[in-house]
């Protein structure tokens, strides 16, 4: 991204935590890495859309957090909208002193060659303009199969500009990330907002204030979990030589239902032990879910 691309795509199974850290995470993290506001507008693209150009441009400028207020007639037409996202990206580009803008599509397996054309063209007057816009796609595995039925239907050009680059977005790989993550629960995080309280130390306070932390937690969790997958699943880590990786979703489950059972009064050491965790982790269908995603490498 520091050289502006034109766009490029991260893909992963479902319930890795893609579209939660994007909606969450990604604009802060930018201007952290950049140091400067990026301008940003994250659409998520609706599965059962019925693709018309006019709906397209409206869903993209209700992304962008335009308001609909006093809508005049001209603008209801796939034109007129489309000429008002146009502006709008002008717009959000000089609201950040910059001529750089750019879209973060979720769910971006199911978009049309139609839609990557429009794009296309938006990219095109925008860069006459001398504005640049980048495309950026979030999606499962298959979206990966979007650059080569570009590439081999004529659309080479699409595929260049849109899915060149591309990133796997990877589940929690080991301890240490897991630690990161109960972390965040002990000590980074906030809830309610604005009470300057961490998740653990509002759902436990009395442990909290005893010094227990999710944290110290990890090896046990961490055991249970791949204690949890199934044989032929870690077999097949080992034999290729990969890290075990762990969807979000299920991480995320198994600590709110122990910070349910902290709050309603049980032991911490009961919650916290290795066959709580078990018990909890099978209840979140890991199990399944990782046959599911297991045959997507």
């Amino acid at each position: 991204m520091n050289r502006m691309e034109s766009g490029g795509y991260v893909y992963g199974p479902s319930r890795f935590g893609k579209s939660r850290g994007i909606k969450w995470f990604v604009r802060t993290a930018l201007e952290e890495r950049f140091g400067f506001s990026v301008p940003l507008v994250v659409w998520v693209r609706r599965p059962d859309m019925h693709v018309s150009e006019t709906e397209f441009w409206r869903d993209l400028l209700l992304a962008s957090n335009f308001l609909f207020t006093n809508e005049p007639q001209r603008i209801r037409t796939r034109g007129g909208l489309r000429d008002l996202f146009r502006s709008r990206m002008v717009t959000l580009a000089k609201s950040a002193q910059s001529n750089y803008v750019v879209l973060l599509i979720d769910e971006a397996q199911d978009m049309t060659l139609r839609e990557w054309q429009w794009l296309l063209g938006l990219q095109n007057v925008l860069d006459y303009d001398g504005f640049r816009l980048s495309v950026f796609s979030i999606g499962t595995q298959q979206i990966g199969y979007q650059h080569d039925y570009l590439a081999k239907s004529g659309n080479a050009h699409i595929a260049a500009r849109f899915f060149v680059l591309h990133s796997k977005f990877h589940g929690i790989r080991g301890r240490d990330e897991l630690r990161f993550v109960l972390d965040g629960y002990d000590r980074e995080s906030e809830w309610p907002d604005g009470s300057g309280a961490s998740y653990l130390q509002h759902f436990s306070p009395e442990f909290f204030s005893m010094k227990k932390r999710l944290a110290d937690c990890t090896d046990t969790l961490w055991r249970a979990l791949e204690d949890l997958l199934p044989v032929d699943i870690r077999r097949r880590f080992e034999r290729d030589e990969k890290e075990v990786e762990v969807p979000m979703k299920h991480v995320a489950l198994s600590v709110e239902e122990a910070l349910w059972h902290l709050a309603d009064g049980e032991e911490w050491d009961n919650v916290t032990s290795y066959e709580s965790w078990n018990q909890i982790i099978a209840r979140t269908g890991f199990q399944g879910h990782m046959r599911a995603i297991a045959h997507l490498g």
